[in-house]
């Protein structure tokens, strides 16, 4: 594994980069000026044995110290497309991690009663089976007992024994073992999503989503060190969130479908802003038909954090190792 399990240091930095997929698609648009969101657009490993390390290291030092010609792995939806597990499920995460996959992009929700899940549509649809006055109804008016009726299903919509998940047990779980991203559904509330990521301690360990530059503004007030995820696709779209009060030693770089190309990969490099890439747009696809894993090597040439709906196969592909996880150490110790 990437970096195999630690003791002293649960740098569980599992896959930094894994599951992101149209069928687990977590949608990210453009924080750029224009603040026009792209439709169904959103993607994104470390384990390690250091034990010279003493502290989980922040998403930020952690993308400081990955070596350039490395890239971490983030699980779309916060599961593999071909795991048993529903998408968005404390199960799901708990598979990452026994995986080594380091990141997970998840999608939380705000139920009637204020209790926030992890769900990714405003219905329960074809993701969960239960009683039909409960499954008619949108999330924003179910409420937490009422969910624990209900059974989720896997990415393959079987049935499982799964149900919906807590936030906070998310992020109890999580600590010192993973890395989220978070994509806030129309149904979160912003300030006390980011309220429960600070009680649970865990501000330093993930990666806040925005849609549009003042959704991005928002977030940067309420936790002002936090790492947050923008929409840039150009290099003047740097500029222009700088202009609007964005510091760029929080940015980390949402590029889209792309192509990436070297021109924005060079301008972001510039300003050590850790660019996000999805595969699930066509590699993950082009992996399943192929079998070629190295489709996945070429691909993370560029980015720093591949978003896959394939977390696993990503992950068995990128895994830091030799020198490269060598050096990796030694930076996080002395930042550390």
């Amino acid at each position: 594994m990437f970096f195999s399990r630690v003791n002293s240091y649960k740098v569980t930095l599992l896959s930094v980069l894994l599951l992101s997929a149209t069928a687990l698609s977590s949608c990210q648009g453009g924080n750029t000026p224009t603040n026009k969101v792209n439709g169904d657009e959103r993607g994104r490993n470390i384990t390690s044995n250091i034990d010279d390390i003493t502290s989980y290291p922040s998403v930020l030092d952690l993308f400081a110290c990955k070596p350039a010609e490395k890239a971490f792995v983030a699980a779309h939806r916060g599961t593999d497309a071909s795991s048993e597990f529903p998408e968005d499920s404390l199960a799901g995460l708990k598979s990452l991690v026994k995986y080594g996959v380091p990141f997970a992009e998840i999608d939380v929700a705000r139920l009637k009663d204020g209790t926030m899940i992890l769900f990714h549509d405003g219905v329960w649809d074809k993701r969960a089976d239960g009683p039909k006055n409960i499954m008619a109804q949108p999330l924003a008016a179910t409420t937490w007992p009422e969910t624990q009726k209900l059974l989720m299903k896997d990415t393959r919509r079987n049935l499982t024994a799964y149900r919906p998940s807590k936030f906070t047990d998310i992020l109890a779980y999580s600590k010192d073992k993973l890395y989220l991203e978070i994509d806030f559904k129309s149904s979160a509330n912003e300030a006390e999503v980011i309220k429960a990521i600070a009680d649970a301690d865990m501000l330093d360990q993930v990666i806040l989503i925005s849609y549009t530059t003042e959704q991005a503004l928002r977030h940067h007030k309420l936790a002002p060190t936090a790492a947050l995820s923008v929409g840039i696709f150009k290099p003047g779209d740097i500029k222009a969130l700088e202009a609007r009060g964005i510091p760029t030693e929080v940015m980390t770089a949402w590029t889209g479908k792309g192509p990436l190309t070297q021109e924005l990969t060079n301008a972001l490099r510039a300003k050590n802003i850790p660019v996000l890439a999805a595969s699930f747009f066509s590699i993950d696809g082009q992996v399943k038909q192929s079998g070629d894993l190295t489709l996945y090597t070429k691909f993370a040439k560029r980015p720093d954090l591949v978003v896959t709906d394939a977390a696993f196969k990503a992950q068995q592909t990128l895994e830091i190792t030799g020198e490269s996880l060598k050096t990796m150490k030694k930076c996080l110790a002395e930042r550390g």
